[in-house]
């Protein structure tokens, strides 16, 4: 309650404390004897320069206009910005300021209580049993924009807070009791229990057992003791009662009763309607599409799939058959499966294609392929005859013969001794210890037991000693290897060299930088400004490198040490403190001297 009252005074006593220091408005506080109102006439007074003003300023001629006792004056708002009520009633606004500060003369009393008085304002105060606050209260010369009806607002010994406005009416028994009016809106709450009425809309409320209300368009019911939740409007609607739930979309309905049954419709009336229904327990599962007339089920191993064209019965995994139906827009079709052991089906389209398998054998037939395959020989034509294969094998590969008349191709191997290939494009033909390969124009490879291989083409060459030497060129690159030892690769763009592992090098071409370490020795180097910053050490005795017209030298890392660098600063080090012996102390030889300039890296050893 002591917050209650803390917000409340908070909310009041500023505008208390504006309207004491009696700021003046448009509208009225601190008006003169000569201001202008709304119920009378200005007095007759001289518009222009004032007596004695042409003699400070020679040059000023104005005319002077005088206003008649007889000529009405609308007094100006008090403010300027508010939007007319009758105009905000049709265009809106998203500001509401409130009324402007009171006006006129400050009146207080002190007994029975601390009041105090200013033109439509009062506000009573008498700690800790009472506090009021009051706008609207009646007055002789009511100024534009202040409230024109009584808005009071009072706090009784911090527990009752009451408020009585056109708009607005609350009675609070913290926190017992609420009465509250907000225009059509009312609100009434006892504890626990709450109601509202507004129109076309009510709710009502007993926390925690139930939440009921209903607006012009839908409504609500909570219980969380009987689990039990739903909201529904013309748009959507859901509601759950433990295991049961209902779910709408527009005409799309979901309903189950979790986990043992599910179903569902779109409720669509125009040919797409779909529905489907599930049963968990009985491993049951059926849907249906009317724009394709499609239907699935499934019971248990058993699919059942059917359109206009064809009809699919599994017994999975084991038993699978498709039929078509010609009658309604499909092929003439039959397609049987006993895996592992029968397969036959035929498709009666353009291609006529039949298929035949059982273990060791399968025959294929269209109207333009023949195959057949055996473990000991097979036999294949495509094309209506343009390429023949024959093969004896493939459980034991002996013989194997392709042709295609189309390219002029032939091949033929007699296994393990002898492959042979030949086309208007080239000549293949392997033994078991040397074999050549010719694309005419484009490349030749030579390969020779047990793994020698040499190729060229117009690009390059290579030779390979697998899987232990490979060296090459193509174009402008270049790679040698010698696993696991050494590695060589280049470009025009730099080049990578390793001998493990004692050597490694990486040289970029772009920037003309280097990074070499040999065995304890670290070679640097990049491009910078005026020419090549580069470094040398060997660690961990001796550093030394040098800048564009200059160099340095350090020992032990700093021990001992010296530099020299471009603008002419010099740096002797002893026991790693660095000691400027010659040249301008300024901020660029400073920062090399400390070693802290990218362009110096020496001077950090």
């Amino acid at each position: 309650m002591v917050a209650l009252c803390a917000l409340f005074a908070a909310a009041l006593l500023p505008r208390a404390a504006h309207a004491q220091m009696g700021t003046p408005s448009m509208g009225g506080g601190g008006r003169g004897n000569n201001t202008p109102t709304q119920s009378g006439p200005v007095q007759n007074r001289t518009v222009g320069p004032r007596a004695g003003a042409a003699a400070n300023d020679d040059e000023d001629n104005t005319p002077q206009v005088t206003q008649h006792s007889g000529e009405p004056l609308t007094g100006p708002p008090a403010d300027p910005l508010e939007v007319p009520p009758e105009v905000k009633s049709r265009i809106g606004t998203d500001s509401d300021i409130g009324p402007p500060a009171a006006t006129g003369e400050m009146r207080r009393s002190y007994f029975p209580y601390y009041e105090e008085r200013k033109g439509d304002y009062r506000f009573r105060f008498l700690p800790p049993l009472y506090l009021e606050y009051t706008r609207g209260l009646s007055t002789p010369r009511p100024v534009y924009g202040e409230p024109v009806s009584e808005d009071r607002q009072s706090l009784y010994a911090l527990l009752f807070y009451q408020r009585r406005s056109p708009q607005q009416d609350m009675d609070v028994l913290f926190p017992l009791a609420w009465r509250v009016r907000d225009g059509e809106n009312h609100v009434y709450v006892f504890g626990p229990i709450a109601h509202r009425e507004a129109p076309g809309e009510h709710d009502n409320w007993l926390a925690p057992i139930v939440f009921e209300g209903e607006r012009k368009d839908g409504g609500y019911f909570h219980s969380p003791l009987l689990l039990t939740t739903s909201h529904w409007n013309a748009e959507k609607a859901f509601e759950m009662t433990a295991l049961y739930f209902r779910d709408r979309r527009g005409s799309d309905i979901d309903m189950g009763v979790i986990p043992f049954y599910f179903r569902g419709d779109n409720g669509n009336i125009d040919g797409a309607r779909r529905t489907y229904t599930l049963i968990p327990p009985l491993l049951y599962f059926h849907k249906e599409k009317e724009i394709d007339e499609s239907k699935l089920t499934v019971v248990g191993p058993v699919i059942l799939r059917s359109t206009p064209k064809r009809t699919i019965t599994d017994i999975a995994p084991l038993f699978f058959h498709i039929e078509g139906h010609p009658e309604s827009g499909g092929v003439r079709e039959s397609h049987t499966t006993l895996f592992p052991l029968f397969h036959y089906g035929f498709t009666d389209d353009e291609k006529h294609e039949t298929l035949f398998a059982v273990p060791g054998y399968m025959r294929r037939t269209t109207t333009t392929v023949d195959t057949m395959l055996t473990p000991l020989f097979s036999h294949s034509s495509t094309r209506s005859g343009s390429t023949q294969l024959y093969a004896v094998g493939p459980v034991l590969p002996i013989f194997w013969s392709y042709r295609d008349k189309d390219v002029d191709q032939t091949s033929f191997a007699v296994l393990p001794l002898i492959y042979h290939s030949h086309s208007p494009l080239g000549t293949d033909w392997l033994t078991p210890f040397f074999g050549r390969f010719v694309n005419y124009g484009v490349s030749r490879t030579y390969w020779a037991f047990p793994s020698f291989v040499l190729s060229n083409d117009a690009h390059g060459w290579e030779s390979d000693l697998l899987p232990i030497a490979f060296v090459g060129r193509s174009d402008t690159s270049s790679h040698a290897v010698l696993a696991p030892i050494f590695w060589d690769f280049a470009s025009p763009k730099g080049r990578t060299t390793i001998g493990a592992p004692l050597y490694w090098r990486f040289a970029d071409s772009t920037d003309d930088s280097v990074t070499q370490v040999a065995a304890n020795t670290v070679y640097l180097q990049k491009r910078v400004a005026g020419g090549i910053d580069w470094q040398f050490h060997v660690i961990p005795l001796l550093s030394y490198g040098g800048v564009p017209h200059g160099h340095w030298w350090n020992f032990l890392f700093g021990l001992a040490g010296y530099s020299h660098d471009t603008d002419g600063t010099r740096t002797v080090r002893a026991f790693w403190i660095p000691i400027k012996v010659h040249g301008a102390d300024t901020p660029q030889s400073a920062k090399r001297d400390t070693g802290k300039d990218p362009a110096f890296h020496g001077a950090k050893f």
